[in-house]
């Protein structure tokens, strides 16, 4: 589930992608990319942060994330296949859970 090295696409407002690319480039061994979707249609344009970071660091930049969840200024995540549009607390917490739960067996087979 998570790997080594994963990579993390977060779309959202520009004050939220731009506060998670701060703690996704905090992480050691981090890298990501901030870029702007520009909409046809006259709406908000999009932003979007695409990052590679140790699969250890994932659910910590997922539990800061949560804090704009509540906002509505994340509309979409994806880390690895896992995919979450207008995403909740309640979702992310269940990920993250996965992810432990996921860990820990890895833990018992090792």
């Amino acid at each position: 589930m998570i790997g080594a090295q994963e990579t993390i696409i977060v779309n959202g407002t520009k004050e939220a992608t731009e506060a998670i690319r701060k703690v996704i480039d905090a992480q050691p061994g981090s890298q990501s990319h901030l870029t702007e979707r520009k909409n046809l249609d006259g709406n908000t344009a999009a932003w979007i942060v695409i990052a590679t970071l140790a699969g250890q660091a994932v659910p910590h930049v997922l539990r800061f994330l949560k804090d704009y969840l509540t906002s509505k200024q994340v509309k979409k995540i994806k880390v690895g296949d896992w995919e979450a549009e207008n995403p909740t607390p309640e979702i992310v917490e269940r990920f993250l859970t996965m992810i432990d739960r996921h860990s820990k067996l890895g833990e018992k087979d090792g």
